[in-house]
Parts: structure tokens; sequence; C-alpha cells
């Protein structure tokens, strides 16, 4: 009798669909379970960065989504108090060419790109409403319970992959690590019309203003008619939720010091959803037997280096490459884990340290902008350990 080639993925977020088509491409009948009753797309604008596109190009989703995207031009970064520009880095140019763009586009943009992938493929099973409640592995691989209006259901598949985000179940079924820790910062969030700012922020650039306690992020989407707008504050407010609906007068009084320009794009927004940051330890192992992580559920990374999605595009293709029709699932989850976990760990603390240096104050304030002055220009090179990944540059 033929083996199954069903392999569970927990969660139709972009890492589970990004899994699922990765999964389908190397042969498997991937079920998503998901328990919202449809695909939801959080969050406004996003930044996939080379390593993000490279993997997206792997798994064959690239072409779409660049039709909803603008590539990125230049990285500017500005004094939040001041105004004052501190420094300017191309993102392409003739000395720096990452083989892979660097794309701004809508979060709904991206995940709908994905939906239309999977929804098309016939090996890939959507099942909505379905909320894990138990996972239990055996020989033939394992079932997950799940609770659909009111009712228990059984999915059986040779393998699971948790892809269920930061609260993950499956990584609280397998672990036992209680729940995610606040982290202090509280992100803010808005879509401005570009109409209603300068006509400079309509142009293709990601401009970050530092001030001490405190960050703004902005940059066009949805063909430069929008203005993705985040703001990153300390904060002692906690949820679980990412769409806290949220008032300007709300924010934290940070902002009464900050320069014309970035209170300019910050009070053009209307309406703003807000959610507070939370992080995890570095796990040491993980998945076990025919179970493993993937995106937020295995790695969650606070946003300071714009990685969240783009390591999780990462995995989704890595775990395609060991996972083949026919190989032994646990002998390639757990392969699928080394290849991924020094990465991802070396990508969280990276994350955590942006935190801390966008928003100092004091010493370490004035020994960044200085160094900011003097190398600007090679900001992005900083990182290209992240960027120059799967690209083959």
């Amino acid at each position: 009798m033929a083996r199954s080639r069903t392999i569970l993925v927990a969660g139709a977020g972009i890492g589970g669909l990004a899994a699922a088509i990765s999964l389908a491409r190397a042969g498997f009948r991937p079920v998503l379970l998901e328990r919202a009753p449809a695909i939801q797309a959080f969050g406004a604008g996003i930044q996939l960065t080379p390593n993000a596109t490279s993997a997206l190009k792997a798994i064959g989703a690239l072409d779409l989504v660049r039709e909803r995207a603008a590539e990125a031009r230049e990285l500017i970064v500005g004094d939040g108090d001041s105004g004052r520009i501190l420094a300017r880095s191309p993102v392409k140019s003739s000395g720096r060419n990452y083989g892979s763009p660097w794309l701004l586009t809508m979060r709904a943009d991206l995940q709908a790109a994905l939906h239309e992938i999977a929804r098309d493929n016939v090996d890939i099973v959507f099942e909505f409403g379905a909320d894990i409640i138990e996972l239990a592995a055996h020989q033939r691989g394992v079932t997950a319970l799940t609770l659909r209006n009111g009712k228990t259901e059984e999915h059986l598949g040779i393998g699971i992959v948790g892809a269920d985000g930061l609260w993950s179940k499956t990584r609280s079924q397998l672990h036992g690590d209680g729940p995610p820790e606040f982290s202090g910062y509280v992100a803010w969030r808005s879509l401005v019309p570009a109409e209603n700012l300068p006509p400079e922020f309509s142009e293709p650039d990601v401009r970050l203003w530092l001030s001490e306690g405190a960050h703004l992020v902005h940059y066009p989407v949805a063909g430069g008619k929008m203005v993705n707008v985040v703001a990153v504050f300390r904060d002692s407010w906690t949820s679980q939720e990412w769409n806290e609906p949220a008032m300007l007068a709300e924010i934290p009084k940070a902002l009464s010091g900050w320069g014309q320009l970035p209170r300019t794009i910050l009070q053009a927004g209307t309406q703003f959803q807000r959610w507070a940051l939370a992080d995890r330890p570095r796990l040491n192992k993980w998945g076990e037997g025919c179970v493993t992580l993937l995106g937020d559920a295995a790695h969650p990374m606070l946003p300071f280096i714009a990685q969240g999605a783009g390591a999780a595009l990462e995995d989704a293709e890595a775990l395609g490459r060991h996972v083949r029709r026919g190989s032994e699932i646990e002998l390639a989850f757990r392969a699928y884990e080394r290849e991924r976990q020094h990465r991802t760990s070396k990508m969280q603390r990276a994350a955590r340290f942006s935190g801390k240096i966008y928003h100092a104050g004091g010493l370490l304030r004035r020994l960044r902008d200085f160094r900011l002055g003097w190398s600007g220009d090679r900001l992005i090179e900083a990182k290209s350990w992240i960027y120059r990944h799967g690209t083959g540059a």
C-alpha cells in the first residue's frame, strides 16, 4: 500500500501558506488547519528584503507577489527630534546587487498571492474553522484533533508543521514552555493616503526616524497611493490582539518632542491599530518525531530588522527542500531544523539588539548617530548576512 502523502500544516498565515506551497512542490499533500473561518490578513505594509523574495522565487511565488509591489530605492535614517537626516543608503547600486529585489507591499497582497497559488494547487487542502485542541503521535504519523462548530474532528498525516504563530498551540503541546513575554514595546500602525503628505513620501524609499524610547518607519504601498506608517514606543499596555483600535491621542507623550517631519506623517494617520510586542527565548530543540515548527511558532522575532515574514518564508523554502517524497519525515524535519536554527537564532538576537540601538539615549545615541553619519551609505551592507541568504549573490 502506498504511503500517505498528507502533511498537516497548522495555520494559514504567510508561513503556513508558503510551507503548504513548498511541500506540494515537493510531492506532498498539505492539509492546512486554520482556526479562522477564512484567510485573514493582519497588518498593513510589509518589507520583503532580498532573502525573502529569493525564498518566494524558490517556491514559485515571486512573480505574482511582485505584480502587487514596488521595488525599494533607498533607506533614509533621520533624527526623530530634529528631523535631521543622519544617513542615506541605496538599496541597490552598481556596487550592491543582492540578486533578488527588495519589495514594498501590503501584507494582505502578499497573503492573497500565496493564497491564490495554494488554492489553485490541487494537492493543497484547506480546512477552515479547525481549531487544534490536541496532537497525538503514533506509528502512522500524527493525529490532530480539531474543534469545528462545536464538533471534534480527526485529521491524520505523516507529520505536522506548526506554523500557528506567536501563540502557537503546536509549540505549547510540544514544549509546554508557557506564553510569550511582553517586551515593553507597543507598535502602532496606520495607512495614510499619500495625497495627505509631502510628495517625497510617495517615493519608494524606506524612512526610519529614531528617538529615545521610540522610532517611526514609513514607506509607500498600494502603488504609491498609501503610505504605511509604523511607530514603536515603550509602553506598559499588553494584549494578545494584533488589531486593537487606537486613537492618536493615546500615543505616548514621546511624540511631543519629535520634529516636524515625523510628527507630520504620524499625525496624518486617522485610524490606528496597535499591538503589544512579545518575544520568546530561543528553543534548543524545535520539533520531535513527526512534529516540527516554522516561523513565529519556532522563532518569534521583534520587528526591528523587518524579518518576521522573511524568516518564515526562508523556513518554508528550506522545509520543502528537505522533505521530498519518499524521504523519512522525521529525518527530514530534523535536517530542516539543523539548517534553520542557527540562522534564525542570530536573527532574533539582531532584532533585539537593533531595538536597543534604535531607542538609545545619552552617550549610546550620540555614538550611534556619529557612526551613521560616518558610514551611513554602507548601512544596508552591515546586514548583508541577512539579505544575501539564498540569493546566490
